[in-house]
């Protein structure tokens, strides 16, 4: 029997990773939808062949899809999981979904979910990534998405629990795809810090559970105002080495140096770029 809960999946040529994603949800909750930002590849095909209703939006952010997801789909739940096309669901955790939605205190909006980290094929144990509080599972009504360049923060207006199971996250597309779109995305990032932008929020912060509240804070108040350069060595330092990434052997070093390293380090040349361009 299905539950009622509304999943939504964000897609964009996700041929390769939808399947998994799909076959973990669409058992049990009883409305599953694709956001599709105008995919090219099979995924459309995939969605029909499960009988799943898909939307398409350009993609601006992800911050912006999923608020444009919560506005415009027809949601009859109280209760919405967000799922990245690269995320599965484990039967722990929908068996747990289950029990959980049946009777939630009034006052409780929102579950983090641990989500188990794989990259090449291998779970990272170490390096932050275990465990990995995302908040995914939360009341439709309370929900808004805050945009950060390169990233977004979940704000659910009350209590915030979490649940003991994991979804699993593995993206199994090629390390060219990795870098062509943490190029991309590095775009928004440089964007966003150039121009000193800050999360849209008129409302009093503290009435809200800010998914990652302390890690916000520590990349918001301390890291992405370090000199330029900075940055890159301090994660790659912390993570590879004070985190002991170092034990998730050579797809650990891969990954970390890739995502916490190269990457920031690239975002930072660009800022410099724009700094060194006229009439900037």
């Amino acid at each position: 029997m299905k539950i009622s809960l509304s999943v939504i999946i964000l897609t964009y040529n996700e041929e390769i990773n939808l399947p998994c994603a799909l076959n973990s949800v669409v058992n049990w909750a009883d409305q599953v939808f694709i956001v599709d930002s105008f995919s090219t590849d099979k995924t459309l095909d995939i969605a029909k062949s499960y009988n799943v209703p898909v939307y398409q939006n350009l993609w601006k952010d992800w911050a912006t899809q999923r608020n444009w997801a919560l506005d415009n789909l027809p949601l009859k739940h109280d209760w919405v999981l967000f799922l990245d096309a690269d995320e599965c669901v484990s039967t722990k955790l929908s068996e747990e979904v289950r029990g959980t939605l049946k009777n939630v205190p009034d006052e409780v909006n929102g579950f983090y979910i641990n989500r188990r980290f794989k990259f090449l094929g291998r779970e990272l144990k170490h390096g932050s990534y275990n465990p990995n509080w995302v908040l995914r599972l939360v009341r439709t009504n309370k929900l808004r998405i805050l945009s950060a360049g390169d990233s977004e923060y979940f704000k659910v207006e009350g209590k915030v629990l979490r649940l003991k199971s994991f979804m699993f996250h593995e993206d199994k597309k090629d390390l060219a795809f990795f870098i062509n779109k943490h190029n991309k995305i590095s775009e928004l990032a440089t964007k966003k810090l150039f121009n000193k932008e800050k999360n849209s929020n008129e409302d009093d912060p503290r009435r809200y559970a800010v998914e990652g509240k302390y890690r916000v804070l520590l990349k918001e108040n301390i890291l992405n105002k370090l000199p330029l350069f900075w940055r890159p060595f301090f994660l790659f330092i912390y993570k590879y080495f004070l985190k002991l990434g170092f034990m998730d052997g050579k797809e650990g070093l891969i990954y970390y140096f890739l995502h916490d390293f190269w990457y920031p380090f690239l975002i930072d040349a660009k800022i410099l770029e724009m700094r060194k361009k006229p009439n900037k």
